[in-house]
């Protein structure tokens, strides 16, 4: 989050030329391309296309991320918010049987309707062992997610066999080359991408890959496998994504995608997209081979948001995939609508949110985090985090509802929730209280200090949008209830962020105020959703953590129009 302290005109005079991230390399592997890149201000990341088959401009070539995920994650930090009630409001859904309000474009497709029990057999038509689909060597140690990996494997290709002649009108070929498991141990050689073998350290580094030089693909399967490491922390679906993303780009191949210059990251996220439809399916019970609930959704969630570009790079350096609000988000559009949308994307492309610092600003050499408060800050200028959220939040819905009017509300950090005095107060996510008879949202500090320093600023900037917009619901007597009203908020807290989002670095927001999103500061917020959404989409309370993202994004890319309440003219 930038505040208008941070726009210090001689920033650089005062502190030093701010961190810029490195240029690319490119290393030429007999006329192909090995693009990699070295390490980013110690933030790489894992991309889940993590070593995958783009566009040279000529030929195809290999984009290469390390496989260092970028963290903290959402989960690490579920603990502190446990006690706050995260997930209790006092709005209670009267009508449990009501539809579902529409938080989406009115041009996306509806809403999928999630199972409504846990499957009993988690992988149904799997009666095949992974040395039946994957090439395992000589050595290969037995693996927790195995059977997974064999079962979702045998689905992905089951499925683009059936697909693939829907979306692109001619027959599916599987891989010629097949799918290998890469570990130390490992003494036949493995296939090479543009040399005659490809190394263990290589496939350690970069975590897996598909190359489209011999259509083939590798994935570490080592004890020191970060696939594994997901796995074991986040489930066996990150297996599932990142092998789904990487028949994205086998796709791609097939599909002369790769024929005319793309920049990378389209190509990343139409295979993100794959990878949802994927996903996507598996949850709707439509897989023979697979059933996928929604714990593994959260999973395929936290693993596109691990795996984001380092805040401060270009979406369009070569090695670009998007912040975790553009990965997620393909991925969403992928699980609701479908692999025929997905293949559209190059020619339409999802739109992408700023992820780019103003060259030698403050808000860059602070990594787009505005300090908590004012300890230790020289600026005359500078206002605890709180308070110039409050002012901004304040100014946009008096604007918003100029003609009925909005009355300000004040902010009030304590030190517990209990001890707060209000009638008829409202819970909300994050330990955020909001009291509309005194005009005043509550915060519990200790909690909001801890995923402050986690997260980013944004995730009060979260917190905050999301109370304003439960007592604009109130001024404006919304009549949604329950699940649909928290969505709403969702929805125009998005709509204040796009409000405060500039279109390019440097550039003004739109809304003309001082305050102004930061790059990063939207993958903040999609990061809280994770952590306070509803356990099941079936549990219809505030909405999991794919309805609210789903919503958020909408007020963020549509604004207002996306939301699930009208606001008065």
């Amino acid at each position: 989050m930038t505040w208008g302290f941070d726009r210090e005109p001689d920033f650089e005079a005062r502190w030093g030329p701010g961190p810029r991230p490195n240029t690319a390399t490119a290393v030429a592997y007999n006329d192909h391309v090995l693009r990699r890149s070295p390490q980013r201000l110690g933030a790489v990341f894992l991309s889940i296309s993590l070593l995958t088959l783009t566009s040279c401009g000529v030929e195809q070539g290999v984009v290469a991320q390390r496989s260092e995920p970028i963290g903290p994650v959402p989960t690490e930090i579920v603990d502190p918010l446990d006690d706050l009630g995260s997930t209790d409001t006092t709005v209670v859904d009267t009508d449990p049987g009501a539809e579902p309000a529409d938080t989406v474009p009115s041009d996306s497709a509806p809403a999928v309707t999630p199972p409504t029990t846990e499957p009993i057999d988690r992988l149904p038509g799997s009666k095949i062992g992974i040395g039946d689909v994957v090439d395992i060597g000589d050595a290969k140690d037995a693996r927790p997610y195995d059977d997974f990996v064999a079962a979702a494997l045998t689905d992905i290709q089951e499925w683009w066999a059936r697909e693939y002649p829907i979306v692109y009108g001619e027959e599916y070929q599987p891989l010629e080359g097949g799918i290998w498991a890469a570990y130390a141990g490992r003494s036949d050689e493995l296939p090479g991408c543009g040399e005659s073998t490809t190394e263990y350290r290589d496939v350690n580094e970069f975590a897996a890959f598909y190359c489209g030089l011999g259509d083939f693909m590798i994935y570490d399967d080592g004890d020191t496998s970060l696939l594994g490491q997901l796995s074991d922390e986040f489930g066996e679906v990150v297996m599932g994504v990142v092998l789904a993303h990487e028949f994205g780009h086998a796709i791609q191949f097939r599909s002369g995608a790769f024929d005319t210059r793309i920049e990378t990251i389209f190509t990343e996220q139409q295979a993100d997209c794959f990878s949802g439809a994927w996903v996507g399916q598996a949850y709707r019970g439509e897989s023979p081979n697979i059933r996928l609930n929604d714990g593994d959704v959260r999973g395929g969630l936290i693993a596109m948001i691990s795996v984001r570009d380092p805040v401060g790079t270009s979406q369009f350096d070569v090695e670009g995939h998007g912040s975790a609000f553009d990965r997620v988000g393909a991925f969403q559009v992928g699980f609701r609508e479908g692999p025929a949308r997905c293949a559209l994307l190059l020619d339409d492309p999802l739109p992408l949110v700023p992820n780019e610092f103003q060259p030698n600003s403050a808000d860059q050499f602070r990594g787009g985090n505005a300090p908590y408060d004012c300890t230790n800050q020289s600026s005359t200028a500078c206002q605890p985090a709180y308070e110039f959220l409050a002012e901004d939040l304040n100014a946009f819905w008096a604007d918003r509802l100029a003609t009925t009017g909005f009355d300000p509300l004040g902010v009030d950090p304590v030190d517990n929730l209990d001890s707060v005095a209000c009638d008829a107060a409202i819970s909300l996510p994050v330990g955020v209280v909001a009291c509309p008879s005194t005009n005043t949202v509550y915060y519990d500090e200790p909690a909001m200090r801890t995923i402050y320093t986690e997260f980013g600023d944004f995730t009060l900037g979260y917190a905050l949008g999301i109370a304003w917009a439960e007592v604009a619901q109130i001024r404006i007597a919304s009549p949604l209830v329950g699940e649909q009203r928290a969505l709403a908020n969702d929805c125009f807290a998005g709509a204040w962020v796009k409000n405060i989002t500039p279109v390019t670095p440097g550039a003004a927001a739109p809304s003309g105020r001082d305050a102004q999103s930061s790059p990063g500061d939207l993958d903040e917020a999609i990061r809280t959703t994770i952590i306070v959404g509803d356990n099941a989409a079936t549990d219809d309370i505030i909405g999991s953590p794919f309805e609210k993202i789903d919503a958020f994004r909408s007020g963020v890319l549509v604004g207002f129009g996306a939301c699930a309440v009208t606001l008065p003219e």
